[in-house]
């Protein structure tokens, strides 16, 4: 079942900052033989400007898609008779099949690894919260290209929104400036970090989506590697540098670590 976090409300409404910048429109399905918690996810994405429905079984997954089409599912991994991964594997087989966040109790790295290999876009563990399972449909949408255009003009907060770096010419996080064309760092007193070509991939990912949990084998997706069992200690690492250059300048907690879960860029970000 669907456990929110402490310090989150016990109902389908949200603190107001996780309205900013909603994926419009999107349709959602939700796959979960536990009616209790199709209805409270259904709500509250709902509540949060996505048509969301939800049905019991791949079986009625199929008899839906059947009759009419969606951007993302939510997909359970572990359902009486046909399981989600069979699911997955008959879903994307499609050539324009939906992206799809598997959601498991199963936490181990061979069931992320398969579900991953399989196809699916991202992989969620239950408990989890609402609002983070919110967060992973934006990031799988925009990384599918089915985000809301942002407003025009030259200088846009962004929050949660993600914009693509060939887009973008460059970011402004807590004073410091990320140029994606040049692909420099600079202080905020204009002085020059250098960065591997690692880690400015890992910035890059963190400034076009701040203030989200980004698990490892997200970030290997976004940055466009060759993803492989070895590269999670490769993101650490990576990571790990990063924020020495980044605190060798100022002591603020730019980069924090969400335990079990990946990592998350905290200051607000303006693209310009």
């Amino acid at each position: 079942m669907i456990t929110l976090h402490p310090g989150f409300p016990e109902s389908s409404a949200a603190p107001s900052d996780v309205d900013d910048h909603v994926v419009g429109g999107a349709r959602i399905v939700i796959v979960d033989d536990d009616p209790g918690l199709r209805e409270l996810l259904t709500e509250f994405l709902v509540d949060h400007g996505l048509r969301a429905e939800a049905v019991e079984s791949g079986a009625a997954l199929r008899a839906w898609l059947a009759h009419h089409a969606c951007d993302l599912v939510v997909l359970d991994m572990m359902m009486p008779g046909e399981d989600g991964l069979s699911v997955l594997r008959s879903l994307t087989q499609s050539g324009d099949a939906p992206a799809v966040i598997m959601f498991s109790a199963l936490a181990g790295e061979v069931d992320r690894v398969v579900a991953l290999e399989l196809g699916a876009d991202d992989y969620v563990t239950k408990p989890s919260s609402p609002r983070e399972i919110l967060a992973r449909i934006r990031s799988v949408l925009r990384r599918r290209g089915a985000a809301t255009p942002a407003p025009s003009g030259a200088h846009e907060p962004i929050a949660n929104e993600a914009a693509p770096s060939a887009r973008v010419e460059a970011y402004t996080f807590a004073g410091w400036t990320l140029n994606c064309r040049m692909r420099t760092l600079h202080t905020p007193d204009g002085t020059a970090v250098r960065l591997t070509d690692g880690e400015f991939q890992l910035l890059n990912v963190f400034v076009s989506q701040p203030q989200i949990v980004h698990t490892r084998d997200d970030m290997i997706a976004q940055s466009g590697r060759a993803e492989s069992l070895s590269r999670g200690r490769t993101i650490d690492v990576n990571i790990s540098r990063l924020r020495r250059k980044l605190q060798a300048f100022d002591a603020t907690e730019i980069i924090r670590t969400v335990r079990g879960n990946g990592y998350i860029l905290m200051p607000d970000v303006v693209r310009s």
